[in-house]
């Protein structure tokens, strides 16, 4: 079991990557760091097939609200931000 956080930043902007034994949640603090890493979707999808075929599940989400399932299946408000997650199921 991994546990962790990881502080960094997107584009700029503060973003947090948290594992515990629920997996991996990425949380940003503003709306515009997740548009602006929906750039960087389409070449992690090699890597997030490797963490979906490994059973890591995946939630992105914003200070104060809650994350959206990204693996293994993508919800609905994952695919309609980013459609290439479509691509995951």
């Amino acid at each position: 079991m991994m546990t962790g956080r990881l502080t960094g930043t997107l584009d700029g902007r503060p973003v947090v990557i948290e594992a515990d034994n629920r997996g991996l949640t990425v949380v940003a603090a503003r709306l515009q760091t997740l548009l602006a890493g929906r750039r960087l979707i389409e070449p992690l999808l090699p890597g997030l097939r490797i963490l979906k075929s490994m059973g890591v599940p995946l939630r992105v989400g914003l200070v104060g609200l809650p994350a959206a399932t990204v693996l293994p299946k993508p919800s609905a408000i994952a695919v309609m931000a980013a459609p290439v997650l479509a691509r995951l199921a």
